[in-house]
């Protein structure tokens, strides 16, 4: 909410969500109405699935490269630093910028 009260007033409000929860999603969604949460939902509902086969599949690992894409051109990015996506995102960022902790904060 902090990053939106410095945007320019009528900015909507977009969220890329790269979750593998899909309940996730859902309660996003209904706790925060004023928000647009943008999701792959085949991602999300493939890397749910429990079995070690769908796990290591092609499709899961284009859906987490394009989640790093997707997370690397937002202009703010929260997540959890014992996510291994969230720390490769954090690190790529560090290589791009000097401060890095003005665009990413740590849900930990």
């Amino acid at each position: 909410e902090r990053y939106y009260d410095n945007k320019k007033k009528g900015v909507e409000k977009r969220v890329y969500l790269a979750t593998d929860e899909p309940a996730v999603v859902t309660d996003l969604r209904n706790k925060y109405p004023d928000y647009t949460f943008l999701t792959d939902s085949a991602t999300v509902t493939a890397a749910s699935d429990a079995s070690f086969a769908s796990r290591y599949s092609a499709d899961i690992h284009v859906g987490i490269i394009t989640d790093i894409q997707l997370l690397l051109s937002c202009e703010f990015v929260v997540c959890t630093l014992s996510s291994n996506i969230c720390r490769l995102v954090y690190e790529v960022q560090s290589s791009k910028m000097w401060n890095v902790s003005e665009t990413f904060h740590s849900a930990d």
